[in-house]
Formats: C-alpha cells, structure tokens, sequence
C-alpha cells in the first residue's frame, strides 16, 4: 500500500503550506490551482512571530530569514508624522520567541515550492464540485481539455475567501462580509527605493477614513498599501493618480513612495472576511483552510499567517491520529482561535477606518497613552502560538 494521498486546492499559502507540510510527514500531494500559470505576483506580506514559528517547524526557517527583512518595530502615526505608538522588536522578540519578518509575497511563494513535485502542481483546474466518501473525497476541476475528477485520501480546500468548495459544502452559509474599505497596494522597485531611507519598521499611518502602511522588503524594495473607506461595489479607476491625489499631503515619505511606484506594479482589492462562523472546517475528508475557512481582514497582520499555521496543525493531526480523528482535532483546534480572530479583524477595520472625526480623534488618543509593554502584549493574541509539540 502506496502513501496516503492529498489533493489540494488553491495554491496561495495556505494551499503550498499544507503541500508543504504535508509531505513533510510523507503524504503524496497534488496540488490544483486556478490560475493559467503560477507567476510573480502580489505585493508585500507581512511573516509575524506565530509563522515564523510555524515555518521553523516545518524546517524552512532558514530559507524565510534568508529571503525576507527582519523587521525592527512596529509603530503607528498620524497623517502629518506624528508617531503615537512603537512596539520595539526586542520586545516582541523576548515575549514571543521569534522576530517579524516582511518580504515579497511572491518570494515567499518561491519559498513555499522549494521541493513540491513539479509534476504534480496543475495549473487551469477551476474546482467545480466536490463530493465526500467514507474514507476519501473527489474533486471535479473545469479545465481547457473539459471536467477532471481526481480522487484522493484528503482535500484540502485552500481557494480562498470566495471558495468554491465551501459553497459547495455548507450551501445555506451566507459567504463573506465586506469590511467596509478597498486597499490599494505597491511595489517601490530597489532603484527607486534607495534614496527614500525607509528602515525597516512596519509603520501605518492613521487618518480619517484612510490608512496608509510601509514596509522594507527584500532586494531593497518597499511595500505599500493604502487603505480607503469606500461603499461596496464602488466604481475606481485603477489608477495611481487617484491615491496620490488622496494622500499627497500625508507626511514623508509617503508622496514620494507613490511617486516611485511603477503603475504596472499597483494592485487593488475590496476588503472581504467571514463575519458568520462557519459550523465546521471539516466535511467528511475535506478540510477547508485559510481564507476559505476564516478570512480576516487586513487589520491584524495575520491572514497569510493563521494559514500557515492551519497548514501545520493539519499535518501534525493526520499524522498522530489518522486522518478522520485527525480532521476532528483539526476542526476544534482551529475554529475558536480563527473565528475569534475574524471577528476582532472586523471590528478593528472599522474603528481603524472610521470617517468619524470625533471617533478618529478618541482612536489616535488612545494609541499615544497606551504604555509600550501593554502595547506588545495587546499583540500577544496572535503571536503567542506555538507549534503543536512532539
């Protein structure tokens, strides 16, 4: 009898996490993707503390503080420069036991394929419909060539917020909430970059309805985003023109970090996460992961991260219970400490997003007296998970 078998759809990082880690404990794993191509794209993406250690588990620790720029702080400050709060990595450093790390998402999907069987990741298969036996699961893909149906011990269901197949599973669920705001994001190529003297701290900037965040990446670039309070389904132009205009007299350097972003780089996405719980993360012998499971919003730093750490909890069930009490443990591992976290990400986005000027002003107060140790612990409910031990 061959390896169990692993299907798993969607191939961000959750999706190659799970791939990851799951051959890691000696699964076989073909991996489905979307997409035409697998190529560089994105923008920045933000390694704290909890994936850093779940990525040390999974033996690729190196590679990430090879490949992305440790941070030394996190600070937030006001339009016209002020900073009101900093958190000093040293700090989060000893409360933690790990540092924050920032580089291009797509660097950190080049990190994530290092060893996957080439032969098994499959561009062009849009999943379709999924159905769920006693001891495996199907997947039927719409590709160029017509339907495929692949079978196999697990599927992971890693595509996304707008998943397909957790439609497909739990029909009466109401999908994602819009949190209210568009973010636009950017890419300061390493030539342009060097004269801004950006160090490499996480910042974020507060304004009334706006937010504006920085981060030093690898290769010498900088990442942006901009984030704008918006109705749902608003019409914009996907233009640089429009955030330089919204943000032209916001403090240095962030003027003239829009002003040395190619437009080729810019990116922008309304803001969706899953308000309502969903009952489970797990139908049969499929296990839904990520964003597909319990998209956050932006505002905690953490999406890319608790799917790397469901990657690891996942692989680490299977393996010491099998794969059905294994799914169970899973499922009530995850669900609390993500759901939680989804709802505070909500509610986060629409103070941190206010329009209100009153509301603003209490918010930036409230920032500048919090004292640097309670500012660090405040941090302490996503970053103080560890790795299931053993």
């Amino acid at each position: 009898m061959g390896p169990s078998k692993a299907l798993v759809v969607g191939a961000g990082i959750g999706g190659l996490t799970a791939a990851q880690a799951l051959q890691r404990i000696g699964w076989h794993v073909a991996l489905y993707e979307q997409a035409p191509l697998i190529g560089p794209v994105g923008a920045g993406l933000g390694i704290a503390p909890n994936a850093v250690k779940a990525l040390d588990h999974l033996g690729l620790g190196a590679a990430l503080r090879d490949r992305g720029l440790r941070q030394d702080g996190l600070e937030i400050r006001l339009r016209a420069g002020r900073r009101v709060a900093r958190i000093p990595a040293p700090g989060i450093e000893r409360r933690y036991g790990a540092p924050f790390y920032a580089l291009h998402r797509a660097e950190m999907h080049r990190l994530l394929m290092t060893g996957l069987d080439a032969a098994e990741l499959h561009t062009g298969h849009r999943a379709a419909s999924v159905t769920t036996a006693a001891d495996s699961s199907s997947v039927t893909f719409d590709t160029a060539q017509g339907p495929v149906t692949e079978t196999a011990d697990l599927v992971v269901a890693a595509d996304g917020v707008g998943s397909a197949l957790r439609a497909a599973l739990l029909p009466g669920y109401q999908g994602a909430d819009y949190a209210g705001y568009t973010v636009w994001r950017g890419i300061v190529p390493a030539r342009r970059a060097a004269s801004l003297g950006v160090a490499p701290i996480l910042t974020e900037t507060w304004g009334r309805g706006a937010r504006f965040g920085v981060a030093a990446i690898n290769d010498g670039q900088i990442y942006w985003f901009a984030g704008e309070s918006v109705p749902e389904h608003a019409t914009l132009e996907h233009d640089l023109g429009q955030v330089v205009s919204r943000f032209r007299d916001w403090h240095a350097p962030i003027p003239e970090l829009l002003a040395a972003t190619p437009e080729e780089s810019l990116l922008r996405h309304d803001v969706y996460y899953l308000h309502a719980r969903l009952p489970t993360f797990v139908h049969g012998r499929v296990a839904l992961l990520g964003d597909a499971a319990h998209a956050v919003t932006p505002d905690i730093g953490q999406g890319a991260c608790l799917a790397i750490e469901d990657a690891v909890t996942l692989a680490a069930a299977v393996e010491r219970s099998g794969v059905d009490d294994g799914l169970s443990v899973y499922d009530a591992v995850r669900r609390p400490r993500t759901q939680r976290m989804a709802r505070t990400s909500g509610r986060l986005g629409r103070i941190l997003q206010t329009r209100n000027r009153a509301a603003a002003a209490v918010r930036d107060s409230i920032a500048s007296v919090i004292p640097t140790p309670l500012l660090t612990g405040a941090t302490g409910a996503a970053f103080a998970w560890n790795p299931p031990s053993g």
